[in-house]
Formats: structure tokens, C-alpha cells, sequence
């Protein structure tokens, strides 16, 4: 895992300005930082490398990486390199290295740009190819690995997070306030939609895509994999073996370390899962961390984490939550490292463990990314899973279930109308008399397939909720120096879960009903039965008090000259949400208030 970046174009960047760059890395790879400059027909390539070494930890793979005429800069991980090792070896190739990074350049050497097709894992990579003249780029399937670019006539900016481009430009400072408009008012599953990040002209590069740009700057973009709903007449018993024997596998692949490993853990499916197969499969001890709201019962899961703990025998640590701490430098410095606000309170309190994960040199997580949008995970699911049943018995059975052990634990009014088939892909948390700028539309759902449950998972999948999860994590593992990855996400189980008939993901009114039958045994049936879905989360309550007045004066600011005025009416939110916010956002407050907050700091981290 690395940090990269770099420039293309005429321009010489100054020693002090790379100095700059490497050292804003610094937190993506704490343990070689280096640069080379080579020659692009007229145009002068700079390639910024910072290394984080998990793989082949000698000074030999350090980067940037020249082999003949190719050089390559690489963030990432692959995660099949055995496999990979024999096809170089099978083409005469030899390796000076035991590092992912040599494989990509000998994959490449003999694939060309196809060379991606083979690679199990995640990356963002750019390969600098002397003898075609080309640059080429490219990022893993799902996006797990970030690389933005801004690009003009004849400059091109890129790096793996937008500050390292803005820095590259000399401290770039356009915002993009459609973005900021957007995050206030409709909340995290806005901020991905697009290639569009929180500045101006900076985007980044879609997930599944290639880029090769000739001598002229001009550029080509290929997309390499996209997902292909193809749903067989698999059984229960087919889908069960087919996801057991790839996590078996894949898990072994992903764990293959001796660095010390880390687990997110919670009272839900996705984390004891993967626990589940790390201890009974693998063998392996793991380290766990847990956030503890005890303010809330609405997400406090701890019965259910100290059930796990006790039946696996396993360390955890947990971090109880407390709005009587001082949460604000965290927040601050957090959101000064992303460069935009963060999007939701539950990646805020994901920073806190790898806070406590980087303690304890922790250098791997293993997170749950994926599985709720693969195998049909969230509230809303129940209502698109009941409105594709044709079969008036199956309508009623589902029912029957789901008035008894679902409707009871539903919050969101809009999920217990069990026939609604258009169920918004966002929530209004700020209504257009908040706002300065009325009347702008959310994304509308691409569409994939007539199968609504379908639709609604890949759009999740590959535009809202995991894109930015995945950009999120890696920035909070990133700034502690430590890897994440995320085996739910693995291609193989990916493509195998868009084979697997819609009508299996739910039964008896059980969601990721196929995860639970293929983890029998080895998730303990009070996890694995378990339907009340509580989510890595926390009230804004449980880490803010505006009975805290220093609080409550910053977040009340009435100094019209605040930032966040540009963006909201300040009389109208002073007047009204200040005196009354429960009453006017009973469902959103929490989401509200976090969003407000974020945003508050990132626009005044911006001009100080």
C-alpha cells in the first residue's frame, strides 16, 4: 500500500514543491518516500512514490520501479501473486523481486493494457512505457484503491488523494460547490454518484476503467470490467458451496501475512463472518476492535460483541463512546486529511479504531465492505425483495414473517409500507429553506436490470454506498499508515453473486439469507439468526454536546462571514433549527447535525 502522484507536462516542479508533495504522502507510506523525472516526447513526467511495505519489505521494491523501458508507480495490493508468478515464469520471464509491483510491470510486459484481467486485488496504478510513448492507468474493479486527476491543455495532475493534486498545483483552492450543496442536502449517497470531487475540475478516475494518454496529452479511456447480471438456476445448496468454497479461499489469500491483523468487529453478519472463517478455517488469531454507544440503545451492540468475544476466545478492544470527550480535534485534523467533509458519523467512529489499531502496530484491517450490496443487506431491501415475488403464496408468506420480525425494529416510515416500489436512494436532510441554492435534483438509479432488488444493489454497489465507503476507509486507514481490505469484494465472489438467482437473497423474511446458510457452523446461530440490523453507528448525541458552550457557540456561529453561510441561511437555521432541530428533523437529525458539522470545519480548514 502506497500513496502516489505526479505530473505530466511542460512544467519543471520545483525540488521544494516535490519535497511538499512527498511529505503530504508521508501517512500512505511512512517507510521510503522517492521521485523520478523522465522524458515524455516535449513533456516531463514526474512520478511521486510513498511506501507503505507490507509485501517484499526490502529496499529493492521500493518505488518508482524502472525494469527496461518501463516505469511504474503502484498503490495497492495483489493478492494472487503465486499464480501470477507462474505465468511470468511460464513466459521466460525472470523476477529480481518477490513484490506485486514487478509482477504488474512483467504482466504488462506480456499483456499490455490486458494485463488488469489477470490481477486478483486492488490498485491504482500508472505504468510509464518508454518504448510505445505512452502513460498508462488504471484502477481495480470495484474501486478499492482512489487516484484523481486534473487535467487541462497541456498539464496533467494526479494523485491518490485530491490535497496531494491541489498541492501539485500549487495550493488549489476552487471548491466545487454543487458537491458541498449536495452533502448538506442529501447526505453521503450523493457524493459518488459522479466522477466529480470537492473541488473544482479535479475527478477521479471511475473504478473498472483504464486510461492511456499519448505524447500529446490527449487521452483514452477503456473500460476493462463491469458487471454482468446473468442470474442461473442455482440451488440454495449450489450458492451456499460456491460462496463457502471462495471465501475459504479467498480469505487465506487475503490473510496471507506476518504482519499483525486487525478486525472491525460488531454485532452483525458481516464482521463474524469473516471472523468466523478467520478462526475456524484459517486457524488464526485475530486482533478485534468494537465502538461501544451505551447513550443508545438504538446502535449499542455490546451484548452481542461480548457474545463473539467469549465463544472465539478472542482479544478485543473496545472504544466507549462519550460525548464528554473532547471529539473535535479528531474530527478536525481528520477532515484537514481527506480534504472534504466526512460523510458520515459511522467513518468517523471507524477512524477511531484504526486510531486504536495503529497503537497496538496493527498494520492490516479486515473490513465487511460490500456484503450488504452483494447479498442484499438493508431495511429497504425488504420492500423491492417483496415487490418482485409474482406469486401471491410467496407475497403472503414473506409477509406474514416480515410483519412479525421486521416491521416491529423499522424506524424509517417509508420502509413499513411493504408494497412501495420506489424507495428513494436518498433522504432530504436539509430542506430548500436551509439552503441558499434551491430546486437541485439528486442522481437518479442507473439503470441495470427490471429487477428492482437488483437495480438497487448495483447502484449501490458501484455509484453510492460502496464507492464512498471504500474512498472513506482508505483514507482513514491511510492517514494511521495501515492497509484495509475488503474480501466480500474479491472479483470472484463479485461476479459468482450476480449469477445467483434475486429470489434466494431473502427467505422467511430473513435478509442475506444466503450468507447466513453458507455460514452455519461457523457463525454462532445468536449472530447468524439475528435480524435487527444496527449498523456501525452512533448518534450525534453520544459524541457532541451542545450543552458544552464552546461547542454550541462554534457549531451556532453568528458571524455572517462563516463559510458555511455561504451555503445554508444563516437566520433561518439560527432561528429556527437552533431552537428547535428534534422537531424539525425527527429521522435525519443525527445525519443532519454531523453533516453541518463536517462541512463547518472543512470550509474553515480550507482558508485557514
Amino acid at each position: 500500500m502506497c500513496g502516489i502522484s505526479g505530473y505530466i507536462g511542460k512544467q519543471k516542479l520545483s525540488k521544494s514543491l516535490i519535497a511538499k508533495t512527498l511529505g503530504a504522502m508521508k501517512n500512505r507510506g511512512p517507510d521510503h518516500q522517492g521521485y523520478k523525472k523522465l522524458n515524455f516526447g516535449e513533456n516531463n513526467i514526474y512520478l511521486l512514490s510513498s511506501r507503505l511495505k507490507i509485501v517484499d519489505r526490502n529496499e529493492r521494491s521500493n518505488q518508482p520501479m524502472t525494469i527496461d523501458n518501463l516505469t511504474i508507480i503502484f498503490n495497492g495490493e495483489i493478492y494472487n501473486i503465486d499464480e501470477i508468478k507462474k505465468t511470468v515464469h511460464y513466459y521466460g520471464l525472470k523476477l529480481k523481486t518477490k513484490s506485486d509491483t514487478e509482477l504488474i510491470l512483467k504482466m504488462y510486459k506480456i499483456f499490455g493494457t490486458n494485463c488488469v484481467k489477470y490481477f486478483e486485488g486492488m490498485w491504482a496504478f500508472l505504468i510509464f512505457d518508454e518504448n510505445k510513448q505512452i502513460v498508462f492507468i488504471s484502477r481495480d474493479r470495484v474501486g478499492e484503491k482512489p487516484i484523481y486527476f486534473f487535467k487541462n491543455t497541456s498539464n496533467f495532475f494526479f494523485g491518490s488523494e485530491t490535497k496531494f493534486v491541489r498541492l501539485l498545483l500549487n495550493d488549489y483552492k476552487v471548491l466545487n460547490n454543487k458537491k458541498i450543496y449536495q452533502y448538506l442536502k442529501y447526505g453521503y449517497k450523493s457524493i459518488e454518484q459522479s466522477e466529480e470531487s470537492f473541488f473544482k475540475n479535479i475527478y477521479k478516475i471511475s473504478a473498472g476503467s483504464n486510461l492511456i494518454i499519448n505524447r500529446d496529452l490527449e487521452i483514452k479511456k477503456f473500460t476493462y470490467w463491469e458487471p454482468k447480471v446473468q442470474e442461473n438456476k442455482f440451488t440454495e445448496s449450489k450458492c451456499k458451496e460456491l460462496i463457502k468454497e471462495n471465501f475459504e479461499k479467498k480469505i487465506k489469500l487475503i490473510c496471507n501475512t506476518d504482519l499483525k491483523v486487525g478486525l472491525s468487529l460488531s454485532g452483525g453478519i458481516d464482521s463474524n463472518f469473516i471472523l468466523g472463517f478467520i478462526k475456524k478455517k484459517l486457524k488464526k488469531n485475530i486482533n478485534t476492535y468494537s465502538i461501544i454507544d451505551t447513550s443508545s440503545e438504538r446502535y449499542n451492540e455490546e451484548s452481542l460483541i461480548n457474545y463473539t468475544i467469549k465463544k472465539y476466545g478472542i482479544k478485543n478492544k473496545k472504544i466507549y463512546l462519550s460525548n464528554k470527550i473532547d471529539h473535535m480535534p479528531d474530527l478536525k485534523k481528520l477532515v484537514r486529511y481527506h480534504d472534504k467533509p466526512i460523510s458520515t458519523i459511522s467513518l468517523f467512529l471507524q477512524s477511531l479504531i484504526y486510531k486504536q489499531m495503529k497503537n497496538d502496530n496493527v498494520k492490516i484491517s479486515i473490513n465487511g465492505n460490500g456484503a450488504d450490496e452483494l447479498f442484499s443487506g438493508y431495511y429497504h431491501h425488504y420492500n423491492l425483495f417483496y415487490n418482485t415475488l409474482k406469486k401471491n403464496n410467496e407475497k403472503n408468506s414473506f409477509l406474514k414473517e416480515w410483519n412479525k420480525n421486521i416491521y416491529p425494529i423499522l424506524r424509517n416510515k417509508e420502509y413499513k409500507i411493504i408494497n412501495k416500489k420506489n424507495i428513494k436512494s436518498y433522504f432530504t436532510l436539509l430542506d430548500d429553506k436551509f439552503l441558499n441554492l434551491k430546486k437541485f435534483k439528486p442522481y437518479n438509479d442507473k439503470f441495470f436490470t427490471k429487477n428492482l432488488l437488483r437495480n438497487k444493489m448495483l447502484n449501490e454497489l458501484l455509484y453510492q454506498t460502496v464507492p464512498l465507503a471504500l474512498i472513506d476507509d482508505d483514507l482513514n486507514a491511510m492517514y494511521y499508515s495501515i492497509e484495509n481490505r475488503s474480501p466480500f469484494l474479491n472479483k470472484d465472489l463479485v461476479n459468482i453473486s450476480f449469477k445467483m438467482p434475486s429470489k434466494l437473497f431473502m427467505k422467511n423474511a430473513f435478509n442475506k439469507y444466503l450468507l447466513r446458510l453458507s455460514s452455519n457452523k461457523i457463525i454462532h446461530d445468536k449472530i447468524r439468526l439475528n435480524r435487527e440490523k444496527k449498523g456501525f453507528n452512533a448518534s450525534f448525541s453520544s459524541i457532541f454536546s451542545f450543552n458544552n458552550k464552546k461547542f454550541n457557540q462554534w457549531f451556532f456561529d453568528t458571524d455572517s462571514r462563516n463559510q458555511i453561510y455561504d451555503f445554508i441561511s444563516k437566520d433561518f437555521f439560527l432561528k429556527k433549527y437552533k431552537n428547535n432541530f428534534k422537531n424539525d428533523f425527527p429521522d435525519m437529525s443525527t445525519q443532519s447535525l454531523f453533516n453541518i458539522c463536517s462541512a463547518k470545519i472543512f470550509l474553515e480548514e480550507l482558508v485557514s
